[in-house]
């Protein structure tokens, strides 16, 4: 956990998206990564009221979607007590609707699935005070993301560790933004979490898992590529030697508009 910890720190350091007073609220899928960051989450707020005399209140917040009727939350809900950490979970009719909008070949949206957690996510952010939404999104899933924009998308981009919605002034965070996949996986099995059943209905058939698989098969376990993880974690933060095209003149332009396409 002191991995973990140390892992905000630093990210915090390089972001700042953490400050005195922040209520943040994590939003807790029941996974691995979500159940560490609500755990590391809390022992950071104490870090910090110790170091610093900070005030930072954790609250978790879990979504029901009722896609699936016969998850239990039993040992999870068990754990949590246990853990002396509190979650609101709150029921909802996201299932329903995800049902009711399949697409033509029987699959959810997922960006509507998104679009309805987050509205949920917001709506109950403002009635507790939070102004700061966490998710548990590592490192792993930042290479991930910046791939399925490359090559789906044509855009060399990834999720920000830090993006504000104007709209309702609401901050969503990634404290685990320099977390190794592989470190949670190790820990959430060490300390026998017993996860809550994904309720996600395109599990392991989404664009992501592809990705995920893609860059596994070709690169981690590739011989010849070895330091390829590295390199990509490298390559996310390494502001300085970023060299893509620029306009005749030396000035950052976007190149695909018709002056330079033929």
């Amino acid at each position: 956990m002191r991995r973990l910890v140390g892992c905000i720190i630093r990210a915090n350091n390089a972001f700042n998206f953490i400050q005195d007073g922040d209520k943040i609220g994590v939003g807790v899928s029941g996974g691995k990564d979500s159940s560490l960051l609500l755990i590391a989450l809390n022992h950071y707020a104490d870090f910090m009221k110790n170091k610093k005399g900070w005030n930072i209140q954790v609250y978790g917040v879990h979504i029901i979607m009722n896609y699936y009727k016969n998850i239990n939350y039993k040992p999870y809900k068990l754990w949590l007590k246990n853990m002396g950490l509190k979650v609101k979970f709150i029921d909802s009719n996201v299932g329903e609707i995800l049902k009711a909008k399949r697409n033509k070949q029987g699959k959810v949206q997922c960006s509507l699935c998104a679009k309805l957690k987050k509205a949920i996510m917001v709506r109950e952010a403002k009635k507790l005070g939070i102004n700061k939404l966490a998710t548990g999104h590592h490192i792993d899933d930042a290479i991930e993301t910046f791939f399925m924009n490359f090559i789906n998308e044509g855009r060399i981009a990834t999720f920000m560790p830090d993006n504000f919605f104007d709209r309702n002034g609401i901050h969503l965070i990634r404290p685990f933004i320099l977390v190794k996949e592989s470190l949670t996986k190790a820990l959430s099995e060490q300390m026998k979490i017993p996860l809550i059943k994904n309720s996600c209905p395109n599990e392991h058939s989404t664009q992501r898992e592809y990705i995920k698989r893609f860059i596994k098969d070709n690169f981690y376990e590739n011989n010849k590529l070895k330091a390829s993880y590295q390199n990509f974690q490298i390559a996310l933060l390494n502001g300085k030697q970023s060299q893509l095209w620029f306009d005749a003149k030396g000035k950052k332009k976007d190149l695909l508009t018709k002056s330079y396409r033929h």
